[in-house]
């Protein structure tokens, strides 16, 4: 009796595959005589094209995550970047903006989550060693020789040399300045209103009578704005070489030939920088608000409420952000040009480990890289929508009729993030000379005694991981002018040693001696 039940049930299995065979062979005498099927798709491809079965697959989706406003208009340009991209690579883009202020919050938790992302901004400047020491990205080397033969074509060797960590690329530089300096940005408009000379500008304090004017006189602005989204307070522009990734303590200067690894809260220019910005933030010159702001200076400046702020400076910074902040801007740079392992690694895409297709991703990188469709698409917009030619030019643009700074509806800028700049339409209040000057920027560099050289993190990330909480704890507040220097400066440098920094500053030594004996 068991017997038969079992041989009706191994009846009832085959039964319907036998209906399933039955049923293909007739598809497929169907397809030869000339009938119609329906098309069968899929949802699992992640390549684009057709299988071996001449089912369509459905093209890979690359997400990039960068740091930025997001803007109205972005799902039009990526249907635009889409509708251009997908044939040549079987991939679309996925564009995703993080206002600054979330920017860090966002990228660790996608990081600890393992969520899914393709392409991410980082930089020296932002945790660049310390999330390759976690993982987060994937080394680049063979996808580079593979998917990203214009990026190594079109980009000088010293970028992807100089943001190597142990001989190994983690991120994509864009291509643009490679030499650095700091500086501010200025309201060109209020400096002519009150016939301000900034000729004589060579160090910090001779902003103060600027500062000064713009506080006695306009009650509605302030005179020099600070944010705690970025570095960009008066402790964050000393001339530091941070040998790699500004998030990891150990600095040497970066003029000279001195390679002493120093902590940089126990230096005279810190005690120095600390006191002026107290003097500035007792006099009312900076926002009370500084420590804790997550508004990126430029979108205050828009709002027509800001002075003074600083950057990092190059050719043409002045009118690249003019266009954006909709001010007459002029800059003022304030330290000389330098060239580090940092500059060369201060804008990189690097591809996530969570990437489903890392090929895709680096040709993607490869387009920014090298198809001006593709990297104006995503840093301009739409032609006739976001910006009109001048006639006779192919790259010099200008806003449509009627739209202005405040009515934009796509305006990223974040040209420097994303790819390669020598490709970038110039706006028509720019430069035209605006990349020779570029290059002759970049010739003028002095380079540092570590040039080269990227810290190892992995050693010591523990106590990276606890400094980085005591900065947090005391470094806006100090970079602000919020707080008493003197008073907190010895705290700050306790509370650094108990967490470990005399290790990293030890560790940081070790490995830049290394280095040097090497040369």
């Amino acid at each position: 009796m068991n017997q038969q039940r079992k041989a009706r049930g191994t009846r009832a299995r085959r039964k319907p595959l036998f209906l399933a065979a039955i049923l293909t062979f007739v598809m497929v005498l169907s397809a030869c005589g000339g009938g119609e099927a329906e098309p069968a798709s899929s949802n699992t491809g992640t390549s684009g094209g057709t299988d071996s079965g001449g089912k369509t697959e459905k093209p890979y989706e690359v997400s990039l995550f960068y740091p930025g406003t997001p803007q109205k208009d972005v799902a039009l340009v990526e249907a635009e970047i889409n509708k251009y991209m997908e044939p040549k690579i079987g991939a679309t883009l996925k564009i995703n903006a993080i206002d600054w202020g979330q920017w860090d919050n966002k990228l660790n938790l996608m990081i600890s989550s393992g969520e899914k992302s393709d392409i991410i901004f980082t930089a020296a400047w932002q945790n660049y060693t310390v999330n390759v020491a976690k993982s987060a990205f994937l080394p680049l080397n063979d996808l580079l020789e593979s998917h990203g033969q214009e990026i190594v074509k079109n980009l000088d060797p010293a970028f992807l040399e100089g943001s190597q960590v142990d001989g190994k690329n983690y991120g994509v530089p864009s291509n643009k300045e490679l030499a650095a300096t700091r500086g501010v940005l200025v309201r060109k408009d209020l400096l002519e209103k009150y016939k301000l000379d900034i000729t004589n500008v060579k160090t910090w304090a001779d902003l103060e009578p600027l500062l000064k004017t713009i506080k006695e006189n306009e009650p509605g602005v302030t005179p020099f704005y600070m944010s705690n989204s970025t570095g960009n307070g008066l402790l964050d522009n000393l001339d530091w070489d941070y040998l790699g990734d500004a998030s990891v303590p150990g600095v040497i200067r970066k003029m000279g030939s001195e390679t002493t690894v120093l902590n940089e809260v126990e230096t005279p220019e810190f005690k120095e920088a600390a006191a002026l910005a107290r003097k500035w933030y007792e006099a009312g010159y900076i926002n009370s608000d500084a420590a804790t702001s997550t508004v990126f200076p430029k979108d205050q400046a828009k709002a027509g409420k800001v002075f003074m702020w600083t950057d990092g400076m190059k050719p043409g910074k002045d009118k690249e952000e003019e266009s954006y902040v909709g001010f007459p801007l002029t800059q003022i740079e304030m330290t000389q040009p330098t060239i580090t392992t940092g500059d060369t690694s201060g804008a990189m895409l690097a591809i996530s480990r969570t990437s489903e297709n890392p090929e895709k991703a680096m040709q993607v990188i490869n387009l920014l890289h090298s198809d001006p469709v593709v990297n104006n698409l995503l840093n301009f917009g739409i032609e006739g929508t976001h910006y009109v030619k001048k006639e006779g030019s192919d790259s010099i643009i200008s806003l449509p009729e009627g739209t202005d700074p405040n009515n934009r509806t796509y305006n990223p800028g974040a040209q420097w993030q994303l790819g390669n700049q020598f490709l970038n339409y110039l706006w028509d209040n720019e430069d035209p000379e605006k990349w020779d000057k570029f290059k002759d920027f970049n010739a003028r560099g002095v380079k540092s005694p570590a040039l080269g050289f990227t810290f190892n993190s992995q050693p010591v990330k523990n106590e990276i991981a606890a400094v980085n909480n005591v900065n947090k704890q005391f470094k806006p507040a100090l970079t602000s002018g919020a707080v008493d220097p003197n008073e907190m400066i010895p705290k700050y440098a306790e509370k650094l040693k108990a967490a470990g920094i005399d290790k990293i500053i030890a560790e940081k030594q070790k490995q830049l001696d290394a280095f040097l004996a090497k040369k």
